[in-house]
């Protein structure tokens, strides 16, 4: 299971997600922007997420007012709130909360040529992937350098191409990462020499 913000999502026994709570972004994954779970028989009602032709999850992240799930064939698909591009898509279009947006119709994040995950994590408004090769790439906002790219850049992955030139975290030499995790604007990985690097917000330190 995986809480975001208002929101909670929870991988099935068969492989299914299923999301309830706010959704005014379509952070449910289900069509609409109906809250679930607030009222009598909603969760009764509430479907698996379509995500896409023959593909299961194997991992479900809930962040601010977005979701992402590893698939089954080690890709990722994120959906709802996409103004700071944490879908990874290249626009900022909000995915999830109409009809036809879900399923073969959303695009898979490109994590770069050949390159496949095996961790996701999400903040509140950017998302972060463990790829094949034990490197991070993160996307989404990063007004406080949760991204971990020596930018100010505020925006990665809601304009045309900005999927395909980000590159990886420096996480130092030699240096590759063996999981990772977010929250709120900072981000973190567990390094192959266990120790831990974090980078974004520090207003508490």
């Amino acid at each position: 299971i995986s809480a975001g913000h208002n929101h909670t999502c929870a991988l099935l026994d068969n492989a299914s997600v299923k999301c309830w709570g706010r959704n005014q972004f379509g952070q449910l994954g289900i069509g609409n922007t109906t809250d679930m779970g607030d009222n009598s028989s909603e969760m009764a009602q509430l479907t698996g997420i379509n995500l896409g032709t023959g593909r299961t999850a194997t991992a479900i992240a809930g962040g601010g007012s977005h979701s992402c799930a590893l698939l089954d064939n080690a890709s990722v698909k994120c959906w709802g709130s996409g103004d700071w591009g944490t879908l990874g898509i290249d626009t900022r279009n909000n995915m999830g909360d109409g009809a036809r947006e879900m399923g073969d119709a959303l695009p898979s994040v490109d994590l770069g040529t050949g390159r496949t995950a095996t961790a996701i994590a999400v903040g509140n408004t950017h998302s972060c992937a463990l790829l094949d090769n034990a490197s991070v790439k993160c996307w989404g906002g990063n007004e406080y350098g949760e991204l971990g790219i020596d930018s100010s850049a505020n925006y990665v992955g809601r304009s045309s191409g900005d999927m395909a030139s980000l590159t990886g975290i420096n996480l130092g030499t030699g240096r590759t990462a063996t999981a990772i995790a977010a929250m709120g604007y900072h981000s973190c990985a567990l390094l192959d020499n266990a120790s831990v690097k974090c980078w974004g917000r520090n207003n508490y330190g």
